[in-house]
């Protein structure tokens, strides 16, 4: 699959809690409680509105980046704005995760043991 499709609901990742961040040299993944992941090897942005500020990360980067600022919160929203999915936190942050390829995934989201590739 190629991009996020603008009909696909992405609710099911409501209420999850982020437990642990991982960064790689090519990959960055988000743990989550009660479980799943979201593995991003594609570009994303972290948008911090209480300090108008955004992040954003080129794929497969590691750095630098403030994901340490999303332990414990919880995704309240998860759509599809403009081809993108945009994740927003129980602390106010959202992430915005960008599919740029058409030959490689750019994320592996797993949740209760469906794995779907972007």
């Amino acid at each position: 699959m190629h991009g996020f499709d603008q009909a696909g609901d992405f609710g099911f990742l409501r209420g999850l809690t982020v437990e642990l961040v991982c960064l790689g040299q090519y990959q960055t993944i988000i743990h989550f409680d009660p479980q799943g992941s979201i593995c991003m090897h594609g570009p994303y942005a972290h948008r911090i509105p209480g300090e108008n500020r955004e992040i954003v990360q080129a794929p497969s980067s590691c750095g630098p980046n403030e994901l340490f600022r999303l332990l414990g919160a919880s995704i309240i929203e998860a759509a599809v704005v403009g081809g993108a999915l945009q994740l927003t936190f129980s602390n106010g942050d959202m992430l915005t995760l960008t599919d740029d390829s058409d030959q490689y995934e750019s994320f592996v989201i797993t949740v209760d043991g469906r794995e779907m590739v972007i």
